[in-house]
């Protein structure tokens, strides 16, 4: 223990948790331009001081103007270069200074829609006029298709810019709502010109012939630009960082699209500016090879959405399939069109009808409920695992403290943004680093219980542990990749969190509390650990109760059938079958729990409430009360609606007659379904291949048998109480595969280490034997993390009580599996391994 070193550990510690710390900061939205301010290399600079004013005048002349647009302007129109006023790097102009002022003035952790709100945008798809007539007719006949590949490709590009958790809906009949968990007026702006771009590439030829001359007649009268041409200038900025304008008349006639791109990515060349590499597949490296032949000598322009960025002059053939494309890009703007590129081309041009702002779609007051309530769960399991482990309970809770903090930390760090599904991978993961604790306190139980000395019992129980931490939180791991890998949306947010917390869990477990614990004994004189017990030598027969328990499990799926079979489409949730809209205008904001509590009880079915406001709407129009439910509707009904409103919650002052009504469609597509039930089946044989890999080919079998029966069942049980399927209830069912195969590696674990130390004995006598050595384990772990979750299924508010209940039906079914399934099941397929039961 002595030979151990402590000091260079607590400072990797240290250090870790600085990082982790500082990447946290600011937890809020800072101020623009104070944060220009802050940037500034003279903080008393009168020029930024006037630029400032200067902005902030226009702003109000003009309220569509962001922070960021109204400064670049004052910035521009003076003349003034603010690259050498302000400390940053690779910075060529003021776009790119722009761009630091608001990476610099965001929040480190984005909240989501559920519990920070976020913008809304109405979106309407217009056909290419580019595209050929027997394309354009093609689009319009299977416009459903198209419209469903374009929500694919939008949320392609948003999950570019790592905002993983947008909602999609398709509403009426030419129109697409997509939510997002943004607030900032400046990431609003980025969002929408993401949108907005068609990503439309196109190689046109420069006029061959043409003339300075010429140029100047054609900018002086556009009648004097020829036929089939067209005039297009960008902006070149040289070494020097001197902009020069180029201006070219351009065929309108495209050689090449952008259809068969393979790979976008910005980079920047030896003089530091920022263009765009490109790589093509075969058939468009092909093509590419045929037009730079065809044409050599020529300049090819480079024309992006209606927009020229380049016209370089074809030397020699290109057969490579690459190509480049540079212009007045800053590296945000390069990244953003490479992300475009990437992520695909839409047949259609893509125009934002409205934009609103939203309310958090759980109420204010459940939500500081359900982080009270969480708070409150969170502080009860600690002072549990002081009471009952006494000393080792406290620094387990410091762990867990520490766990917390780097679990925040690291999430700000990727720019992972922080939901309902996400608080779920926390929770998940807590209990899993209650777990880890656990598994090793038990283990330094056990040694102590056999008269080793404290140093020796601590070295054991870590060493012992080791593999049970390892294999219970790889396999969680296992899953969390492949939802990551596969997933989009709420489910790709919930493996983000889930990932990053198994993985500080076990920085945590193996490294802080190990380090904690070698102070403990190289700087005190504790001699022993007291603990308290729960289960000592129990000796159950669980292999005796299993035909029951197998019973009891086959009632369970067939409820489950049953229930399909009764309910069919109807245990749908909105999310996937689409309800419909109505908006009123209202005067003051009210109770939205209170609100949906009163719809529900008049037969509104899963009625949501949100708040949307659009500052740049008429006066009367900027603020909205948004209702959302599963029942049809006509413009009739949406009036009764309003005066049950304007009845029950006078404060509201409804206007029933502004009732505003539209169909949406589901937020869960056909696409979204398939990769979820994807990610779902690849988990599973994930955790097959795995516990093949670290056991035998039955303990997998066995394990992800007991998986099914938990989904299943808590499915059965879920839509027997009324309930329906939606998008949280999703991630909570992931959340019950990650914590049930975590009770089941453990007891595996503990059978293969006694089938090495007692060779020869019966393998039922073995698995009971296992089952009861862990079974202190099993109920503390279940225990605690049932607390959190039943505290926050009574205080949490009703809009996460579905959430929360399949929750507390995974930690009941999950341990009940692993303890009476999935071991004895081992026991029963051993008996067809080689014709006969293992002995």
């Amino acid at each position: 223990m002595e030979k151990r070193p402590v000091l260079l550990r607590t400072l990797l510690c240290l250090v870790v948790i600085a990082i982790f710390s500082y990447a946290m900061y600011p937890l809020a939205p800072r101020d623009y331009f104070e944060t220009f301010t802050s940037l500034l290399k003279d903080k008393k600079d009168p020029k930024a001081a006037e630029l400032i004013k200067d902005a902030k005048k226009r702003m109000k002349e003009n309220p569509d103007l962001f922070e960021s647009q109204a400064l670049q302007a004052a910035a521009d129109e003076s003349n003034v270069n603010l690259v050498p006023m302000v400390k940053g790097k690779d910075l060529q102009n003021n776009a790119d200074v722009m761009s630091l002022i608001r990476k610099k003035a965001s929040s480190k952790i984005r909240l989501g829609l559920d519990l920070h709100g976020g913008v809304e945008f109405y979106l309407k798809m217009v056909p290419d006029k580019n595209r050929s007539a027997e394309e354009q007719e093609e689009i319009k006949n299977d416009f459903d298709r198209h419209r469903d590949a374009a929500i694919e490709q939008l949320r392609s590009r948003l999950e570019q810019m790592r905002i993983f958790e947008a909602e999609f809906a398709p509403s009426g009949s030419e129109h697409i709502v997509l939510r997002a968990p943004i607030v900032t007026n400046d990431e609003k702006a980025k969002l929408r010109n993401v949108i907005e771009m068609s990503a439309r590439l196109e190689f046109r030829l420069v006029k061959a012939d043409q003339t300075p001359e010429e140029i100047e007649l054609c900018k002086k009268d556009p009648a004097n630009i020829p036929a089939g041409y067209e005039l297009m200038s960008y902006t070149e900025v040289d070494k020097n960082g001197t902009p020069q304008v180029r201006t070219y008349l351009v065929s309108e006639n495209v050689e090449m699209d952008g259809k068969n791109i393979r790979q976008a990515r910005p980079f920047r060349d030896q003089f530091g500016i920022c263009k765009i590499s490109l790589s093509f597949n075969s058939k468009g490296a092909e093509q590419f090879h045929a037009v730079t032949k065809k044409y050599q000598g020529r300049a090819l322009a480079i024309v992006l959405d209606g927009k020229l960025y380049c016209a370089p002059n074809i030397n020699e053939p290109i057969a490579g399939g690459g190509a480049e494309i540079s212009g007045s890009f800053t590296q945000e703007e390069a990244e953003t069109v490479a992300n475009a590129l990437q992520a695909g081309n839409f047949p259609y041009t893509i125009e934002v009808s409205a934009v609103f702002d939203t309310d958090p779609k759980l109420g204010a007051a459940s939500v500081k409920s359900g982080i009270y309530t969480g708070i409150i769960s969170l502080i009860f399991v600690s002072l549990f695992m002081i009471a009952y482990y006494r000393l080792s309970g406290c620094i387990a809770v410091l762990g867990l403290g520490i766990n917390m903090l780097l679990i925040l930390g690291a999430m700000a760090a990727f720019g992972s943004t922080l939901t309902l599904p996400g608080i779920a991978g926390i929770v998940l993961t807590i209990g899993m680093a209650v777990d880890a604790n656990v598994l090793v306190f038990e283990r330094i139980r056990e040694e102590l219980a056999k008269g080793k000395s404290l140093k020796l019992a601590i070295d054991s129980g870590y060493s012992r542990a080791l593999s049970a931490v390892l294999d219970a939180n790889i396999t969680t791991l296992v899953t969390a990749f492949i939802l990551m890998y596969v997933g989009t949306g709420a489910i790709k947010g919930f493996a983000v969190t889930l990932s990053i917390g198994i993985i500080t869990s076990l920085f945590t477990t193996l490294v802080i509390t190990r380090l904690l614990y070698d102070y403990l004994l190289r700087y005190t004189k504790i001699q022993s650990l007291k603990m308290l017990y729960v289960f000592k030598a129990t000796k159950y027969d669980f292999i005796k109760i299993w035909k029951y328990a197998l019973a009891f499990s086959a009632l369970l799926v067939l409820l489950t059938v049953v229930m399909f079979c009764v309910r069919g489409k109807g245990m749908l949730g909105i999310d996937f079958t689409g309800g419909t809209a109505i908006t009123y205008k209202y005067a003051k904001k009210g109770n939205t729990s209170q609100i949906a509590k009163v719809l529900k009880q008049n037969g509104y079915r899963e009625p949501q409430v949100t708040y949307k406001s659009n500052s740049t709407a008429p006066e009367g129009e900027q603020e909205k009360l948004e209702l959302l439910f599963r029942n049809e509707s006509d413009p009739a009904q949406a009036i009764k609606t309003g005066e049950l409103l304007a009845k029950n919650f006078p404060e509201l002052k409804i206007e029933p007659k502004s009732a505003h009504l539209q169909n949406i469609d589901g937020l869960i597509g056909a696409q979204f379904t398939r990769t979820a039930i994807l990610a779902v089946v690849l988990a599973l044989i994930g955790l097959g291949l795995y516990i093949v890999l670290r056991y035998e080919f039955v303990y997998a079998v066995s394990s992800v048998l007991a998986l099914l029966h938990d989904v299943v069942a808590i499915l059965g049980i879920y839509l027997l109480m009324g309930k329906n399927i939606g998008l949280t209830t999703i991630a909570a069912f992931l959340t019950v595969i990650g914590y049930s195969i975590n009770d089941t590696v453990v007891i595996f674990d503990r059978l293969r280490e006694n089938l090495k130390l007692n060779q020869g004995a019966p393998l039922p006598e073995l698995i009971n034997l296992s089952i009861n050595q862990t079974l202190s384990r099993t109920f503390l772990t279940s225990l605690t993390t049932f607390i959190t979750t039943f505290a926050l299924y009574l205080f949490g508010g009703p809009e996460i009580q579905d959430f929360v209940f399949v929750m507390m039906l995974g930690v009941i079914l999950g341990t009940y599996s692993s303890v009476f399934l999935a071991a004895p099941m081992v026991n029963f397929l051993s008996k067809f391994k080689k014709g006969k039961q293992v002995k």
